[in-house]
């Protein structure tokens, strides 16, 4: 059994369940995403990427930084970039893909999605410093550099195309009757359907729940998931969270592939599959008769009888004068 399985039974079982071969990676260094927790300790990095807002990078960062947060990348609704404007907007970082690159930043979602973008893109290698920077003692006086407006390097690195699963891929996988493991790497209320946060609510046919928070401290360095059918295909609630889990697995030593459409992607198509589905409620049930509590019924019946009593006053007046004519 893997060390640290008394961690997680669930976890342990996974494991065991994928790895029909195991390997250990006995020097992180050498793969091409890393976790560091400081950034000098004698490594040289070509670039070094920060992924704070671009105020506070703008302000003050690691010498010779760039600033590349996710905002600058993103499209509405973290609406992933096209490949040949993310190329373009990293040759404006000053990237061509063939340096060793340190991430940084104050948010661990935020330095991991671009570790997992630049991963895609080719970037040669990856190391994340996993502590924040700010009011730190490695910040410079100088400011981070702000993005170019011209393409200053061309980002030559072949991008890692084969890592993507598209829709149509992962449909004809799951119809072979031996797709490769699925990991799904949102919450465990979500991966139940307990929580909705697109059309559906459930997971992916088959799918194991493998939480991206739980991924870093876990206790299984260097084990990578291996099955006949290929590397497993991990996936978050939409493509911003994808990449931020391909990024921890990748780091870790599971080799995966990333559906990139996540879950919100799958479930906006209501003939495909799914395991453990559920359906959001609405927040306002129109026409659903309303509860009446016992003060209510009071109310709502000293006030039929107050007007009552106002008809019969005005009635009374009316007679009295008609009366009195």
């Amino acid at each position: 059994m893997p060390d640290g399985c008394q961690l997680s039974i669930t976890l342990c079982a996974i494991l065991l369940l994928f790895s029909a071969a195991t390997e250990a990676d006995p020097d992180p260094e050498s793969r091409i995403i890393s976790y560091r927790s400081e950034p000098g300790g004698g490594a040289v990095f070509d670039g070094v990427i920060d992924t704070r807002p671009a105020d506070l990078c703008r302000k003050a960062s690691l010498s010779g930084a760039r600033c590349l947060a996710p905002e600058q990348v993103l499209g509405p609704h973290r609406r992933l970039p096209n490949f040949s404007g993310l190329l373009w907007l990293l040759g404006s970082a000053g990237l061509s893909g063939e340096e060793r690159v340190l991430v940084v930043g104050d948010n661990a979602n935020r330095r991991d999605f671009i570790a997992g973008l630049l991963y895609l893109a080719g970037q040669q290698q990856i190391a994340v410093l996993d502590t924040r920077i700010s009011g730190s003692t490695e910040i410079s006086a100088a400011p981070g550099l702000v993005l170019s407006n011209i393409r200053e390097k061309v980002f030559v690195a072949p991008m890692r195309s084969g890592r993507v699963v598209l829709r149509n891929e992962l449909q004809a996988l799951l119809a072979s009757g031996n797709p490769p493991p699925l990991l799904d790497g949102r919450s465990e209320r979500e991966y139940w359907g307990e929580r909705v946060r697109g059309a559906r609510g459930g997971h992916l046919p088959g799918a194991q729940h493998f939480a991206s928070t739980a991924v870093n401290s876990a206790a299984n360095d260097g084990i990578a998931f291996s099955s006949p059918a290929g590397d497993p295909i991990a996936y978050g609630h939409d493509g911003y969270e994808g990449l931020v889990y391909l990024a921890r697995l990748v780091a870790n030593g599971i080799a995966s592939r990333v559906y990139l459409e996540g879950w919100s992607g799958w479930a906006s198509d209501g003939a495909l599959p799914v395991d453990s589905v559920s359906y959001p409620e609405p927040d306002d049930q129109a026409g659903a008769p309303t509860r009446v509590t016992g003060s209510q019924n009071i109310a709502v019946l000293l006030a039929t009888a107050g007007g009552f009593a106002f008809a019969g006053f005005i009635l009374g007046r009316l007679t009295h004068n008609r009366g009195a004519g």
